[in-house]
């Protein structure tokens, strides 16, 4: 992925083209030619670039430049060509100079922006740059017990704007889903993103500011185009900013102490709090934070054309039990995987297993430590074997009440029964009708298996009555038969 990375800077950022960009990391054309183009992923000594060294563009420079700085924000395939701008200006500014004198200008311009891109300070504040921190925080969950949470901010210290979004860790999946939130809200993409050494991003540490990245940050860092800058070790105060705003927002958006439900809501209700705190002076400017940010949007790269879903995938075995592990808790999968390999796709809040390309579970993520999560309906066909067990299983609790109570008052094959229908039940989809059916039941005097079958089916299957038929003609009202020549075989007067 870093060479990935490298070819994709090359092309993006440094404007080289596909075959020196070949010759320079020793990649075929093709491979080069391949992450090039994909989009679906995440001046003392300069040369002279002023209006009067080119008197014949004149007060064609400006429209130049704002084309050039314009391509920055936008995928290299659909930057301007010096032909294209030749034409532009030709047809759209009435331009009547030569197509030499355009690249001319054209090539001297692009090497000053590269040039100034490639040499950024580690404290200069360039529009629409940002930084990204967690801050962690406390927050009551459903159960009012208290949990940590961890608030991700993007700052921009130009403007000295933020926006700030929480979760139940600082994982990769927490930290992508995070800037790719806020990147949706705020439409746009900030070309340049300062990190502190964080093990979800950095692999490795190396000499000066060369990194070893982890892949789903490049995958993601390469789709959004942005570019990562890491402090040095140790030097929070790179990025002082970004640890000034988790402070201001933890004591602020996070006071008093908030209960969570779903983070999604709550991250919802966060945005609204950083845009009226946008109205506030800047703390040195003395303008509204809200209108210094409209240099940083200004500044912003597009968001690219296809979303990016922010997951992982993890091959896991299948215990005896049917459970599988991820850190330290245990997903209940069917017993009947038993010794299979399953695939996992671990999201921030929900994990999804598939077996043969198939979905064979849908499961909250869990945080805690040693926890077990697991679903009732993926062990009733085992049980219709062992329906004696049912008591003494882990996840029987986890059933309907009214199904619980039910079942303990049965035994034998009236249990066997019951449970073949509650596993036919689930296996048409139709769990949360399980309690439907036996109040039918009950109201009719029935508890039998049969019976609580023909009022599930009343329920769940919907009654098929046909459409009356439509004839295409009047039928006769009045029909007399001739019946003659059936008098003759019975021995009456007609001849047949």
């Amino acid at each position: 992925m870093a060479q990935v990375n490298n070819i994709k800077d090359l092309y993006e950022n440094e404007d080289l083209s596909l075959r020196e960009i070949s010759r320079q990391t020793g990649h075929s054309f093709k491979t080069v030619q391949k992450y090039a183009y994909q989009l679906d992923w995440s001046e003392d000594n300069l040369p002279d670039t002023e209006p009067t060294s080119y008197p014949v563009l004149g007060d064609f420079i400006p429209v130049i430049d704002e084309w050039l700085e314009a391509d920055h924000k936008i995928p290299r395939k659909q930057r301007h060509t010096v032909w294209r701008i030749f034409c532009r200006l030709r047809d759209e500014h009435g331009f009547g100079g030569s197509y030499s004198s355009v690249k001319k200008y054209v090539r001297k311009k692009r090497f000053v922006m590269n040039s100034k891109n490639s040499g950024y300070l580690p404290l200069e504040h360039t529009l629409g740059s940002g930084q990204v921190d967690f801050g962690k925080h406390l927050y009551y969950d459903g159960a009012g017990q208290e949990q940590d949470g961890y608030a991700l901010t993007i700052s921009f210290p130009n403007s000295n704007k933020g926006y700030t979004q929480t979760f139940p860790s600082q994982n990769q999946e927490c930290l992508l889903t995070g800037m790719k939130r806020i990147f949706e809200h705020i439409g746009g993409v900030p070309p340049v993103l300062r990190f502190d050494n964080m093990s979800t991003a950095v692999v490795q540490v190396l000499k000066g500011t060369d990194r070893i990245l982890t892949d789903g940050f490049t995958r993601f860092m390469m789709h959004y185009r942005f570019r990562a800058e890491f402090c040095n070790p140790a030097s929070g105060n790179e990025k002082g900013n970004v640890e000034n705003k988790v402070g201001y927002s933890r004591r602020n958006a996070f006071v008093p102490v908030p209960t969570i439900t779903s983070f999604d809501d709550f991250n919802e209700s966060l945005w609204d709090w950083c845009e009226k705190d946008a109205q506030r002076p800047h703390y040195k400017k003395k303008l509204l934070i809200e209108e210094l940010w409209k240099e940083d949007e200004a500044s912003l790269l597009r968001l690219p054309e296809y979303p990016f879903s922010v997951f992982r995938y993890a091959s896991l075995t299948v215990n005896k039990n049917g459970f599988v592990t991820i850190e330290t808790n245990k997903y209940g999968l069917s017993p009947m995987l038993s010794g299979e390999t399953v695939q996992a796709k671990i999201f921030f809040d929900h994990v999804e297993f598939f077996h043969d390309h198939h979905p064979v579970g849908h499961y909250r993520r869990s945080y805690k430590a040693n926890d077990e999560v697991f679903d009732w309906t993926q062990y009733v066909s085992v049980l219709c074997k062992k329906p004696g067990a049912i008591e003494h299983t882990r996840f029987f609790r986890q059933m309907p009440q009214q199904w619980q109570a039910f079942l303990e008052q049965t035994s034998g094959r009236e249990r066997k029964n019951a449970l073949q229908l509650l596993s036919e039940i689930v296996s048409d989809g139709n769990a949360t009708l399980c309690n439907d059916a036996l109040e039918l039941a009950g109201e009719n005097g029935r508890t039998d298996a049969d019976s609580l079958r023909q009022c599930y089916y009343m329920i769940a299957k919907k009654e098929y009555r046909p459409d009356p038929l439509k004839l295409l003609g009047s039928p006769a009202l009045h029909y007399n038969p001739n019946l003659s020549a059936y008098d003759g075989l019975m021995g009456g007067d007609a001849n047949v």
